[in-house]
C-alpha cells in the first residue's frame, strides 16, 4: 500500500517533531507545556535521537497493508495528522493521530484513524 502526502500533513507533523522536539533548545519550556516533568522530557529526547523516518514509514505502511490486506493496490491518503506529548505509567511519548482515506481505483473505499506513539527512534506502536 503506497502512503500518499497530498496535502503534506504528515510532512508536516515529522518536521514539527524533528525541528520543534528532537532538535529543541528549550526543552524545559516544551516540557512545562506538554505537563511533562524535565526529567521524563530529557530521556524521551535522548530516545529519539538518530530517529528515522524511513523505520517510521515501514511501521506505518506495514500496519495498514494489515488492517487493509483486501485491498490490493489501494492508496492511503493522509486527511489528519496531530501531534501532542503525552505521558501514562511513567513513560513519555509523542502522540501522532493520523487519519488515511483509502482510495481504490480514485474512490475512497475506506476511512481509517490510527493512534502512533512514538517512544523512541525504535520504538514505535501504532494502534
Amino acid at each position: 500500500m503506497e502512503i500518499i502526502d497530498k496535502y503534506g500533513y504528515l510532512e508536516d507533523a515529522l518536521i514539527y517533531i524533528e525541528r520543534n522536539i528532537i532538535n529543541c533548545r528549550n526543552f524545559e519550556k516544551l516540557a512545562k507545556k506538554s505537563g511533562v516533568s524535565e526529567a521524563f522530557f530529557k530521556k524521551l529526547l535522548k530516545g529519539l535521537q538518530k530517529f528515522s523516518e524511513k523505520y517510521f514509514f515501514t511501521c506505518l505502511q506495514e500496519e495498514l497493508e494489515k488492517r487493509h490486506s483486501s485491498l490490493s493496490g489501494a492508496l492511503a491518503e493522509v486527511s489528519l495528522a496531530d501531534i501532542s506529548i503525552e505521558a501514562k505509567k511513567g513513560k513519555v511519548f509523542i502522540l501522532m493521530t493520523l487519519g488515511f482515506n483509502i482510495e481504490l481505483d480514485g474512490e475512497t473505499e475506506d476511512k481509517t484513524k490510527m493512534d502512533v506513539k512514538i517512544f523512541s527512534n525504535k520504538n514505535i506502536t501504532i494502534s
